[in-house]
């Protein structure tokens, strides 16, 4: 025989049942699914004595390197591996081939620094300090503008095109030069660099247009008012020490690694 108590418990079970029943058409929350696990980029760096990191004063070997340069404060960052610094004081171009040997299919990052050999700054500076309307200033800036326009972009082209080809899975990173100089020292020397700048940057772009995956770290604005023989100087500024001079300080390797680290 059914009781009243029964009922009652019957009654209040199935109350229970119904209000944590899902009704038909009502979507269950889901459980957030965690992050994608961020990759580790397995990073190689490529380049003259500006990736090598020369003007610091503590390097490791006769290139150059130090640890105070852009590669080994990029390896500091989370998930940037530092598989091996190719770079070394005086590169360019033609000593390429030797560096993309240290770049493999299994290589996700590469930093580019090159081409200021080519222009050869400190030379510009020398000649057009004394007199930025003499002979041999003008001749110099001469000879650069030639490698410039000539020279820079189709070298650097094919440096993008092979590392690419060696390392197709790689983000690419040319990266672009200080102005050098406080304004009003020599704005010729100045101008070289941004032009230097500008054809590595537009050499960048055209890569992009074919589908490299490489971008252009600029950081002009990053060393704005540190120029050498300006008050706040990231670059050295005695002509009479070679190591340093026109190079950045650990402050100046900070700010490309910053630049870097933005846009890879």
């Amino acid at each position: 025989m059914t009781t009243a108590f029964s009922k009652g418990r019957a009654i209040v079970v199935a109350a229970i049942i119904a209000l944590f029943a899902v009704p038909i058409g009502v979507a269950v929350p889901a459980v957030a699914a965690p992050p994608p696990a961020v990759a580790v980029a397995k990073y190689v760096a490529l380049g003259d004595s500006y990736a090598a990191g020369q003007g610091t004063g503590v390097y490791v070997n006769a290139c150059l390197q130090s640890p105070l340069g852009y590669p080994a404060l990029l390896d500091a960052v989370p998930r940037v591996n530092l598989l091996r610094n190719a770079s070394c004081t005086g590169a360019d171009f033609e000593d390429l081939d030797a560096q993309l040997a240290q770049i493999n299919r299994g290589t996700t990052l590469v930093t580019l620094t090159m081409g200021a050999n080519g222009v050869n700054l400190p030379g510009l500076l020398a000649a057009c300090v004394p007199d930025p309307t003499a002979t041999p200033c003008l001749a110099a800036l001469a000879a650069a503008n030639t490698y410039l326009s000539t020279e820079l972009g189709p070298e650097t082209g094919a440096a993008i095109a092979a590392i690419s080809s060696r390392s197709p899975n790689a983000r690419i990173v040319v990266t672009g030069y200080p102005l050098p100089l406080a304004p009003g020292v020599a704005d010729g020397v100045n101008l070289g660099a941004a032009t230097l700048n500008a054809v590595l940057n537009g050499t960048v772009a055209a890569a992009q247009a074919q589908g490299a995956n490489v971008v252009f770290a600029d950081v002009t604005l990053a060393f704005l008012g540190h120029g050498a023989f300006g008050p706040d100087p990231w670059l050295g500024q005695d002509p009479g020490n070679v190591e340093t001079f026109l190079h950045p300080n650990a402050a100046g390797y900070q700010a490309y690694a910053a630049v870097i680290e933005a846009v890879r």
